[in-house]
């Protein structure tokens, strides 16, 4: 079932809604006007129909957490979050990019240029480093979760923003209960497909390097 919010209606009494923005399997974004700000956010709602799998909110939730946990301006911000009491639906409120994921660009346009490559590469270690410095793995990074933004510092072509953070697994977790299958098969690491696989920094590494080849 879509996520429906009319374009003009009031969510969570701070947020006016735009227009739709994009939808996928955990929930729908709309591109939102924050009044007590008057700045344009992206707003994240969990699928109707989910929402009542107690594992698929916390996962949803999750991402809030985790992204207020690393220091770093390579992570997509999350300026808010809560749930919705009304359809009990659980949102975030994020910084709305302007640009392309990573997959879109290479797509669109065919490998990137080296020195491209190296600016995407320096960014998100900068991101991955961060993360593992507080014991979180992203363990699903792939191009599409890459997003190219719009820089707004001066002689930086782009801000690379890691997105979805919803399947990260804390280091501590993963060292005292095994894993769980959980990330995208082409750009998982082989210890992401044993039950008792341990869930480390280098499970980023490897797509880390995949990403860099592609």
């Amino acid at each position: 079932m879509a996520v429906e919010l009319p374009a003009g209606s009031i969510f969570a009494n701070d947020f006016r809604v735009i227009r739709p923005l994009s939808e996928g399997g955990m929930g729908a974004v709309f591109v939102v006007e924050q009044l007590s700000t008057g700045a344009q956010r992206a707003l994240k709602l969990m699928r109707h129909e989910i929402v009542a799998d107690a594992n698929l909110r916390e996962r949803f939730l999750q991402e809030a957490r985790v992204g207020a946990k690393i220091s770093s301006d390579h992570v997509v911000q999350v300026i808010a979050a809560g749930v919705e009491p009304r359809g009990n639906v659980p949102w975030l409120a994020m910084e709305l990019l302007v640009g392309e994921e990573v997959d879109q660009r290479v797509r669109k346009y065919g490998p990137m240029a080296r020195g491209e490559i190296a600016e995407v590469a320096k960014q998100l270690c900068h991101a991955l480093h961060a993360a593992h410095a507080v014991g979180v793995v992203h363990r699903d990074l792939k191009p599409n979760n890459l997003f190219l933004a719009q820089s707004r510092t001066a002689g930086t072509p782009f801000s690379l923003k890691v997105l979805d953070f919803g399947i990260a697994k804390v280091i501590e977790e993963a060292q005292s209960t095994g894993t769980m299958s959980l990330g995208t098969p082409l750009w998982m690491a082989p210890e992401q497909t044993e039950r008792k696989g341990f869930v480390g920094p280098g499970t980023d590494l490897w797509a880390f390097g995949l990403i860099t080849f592609y």
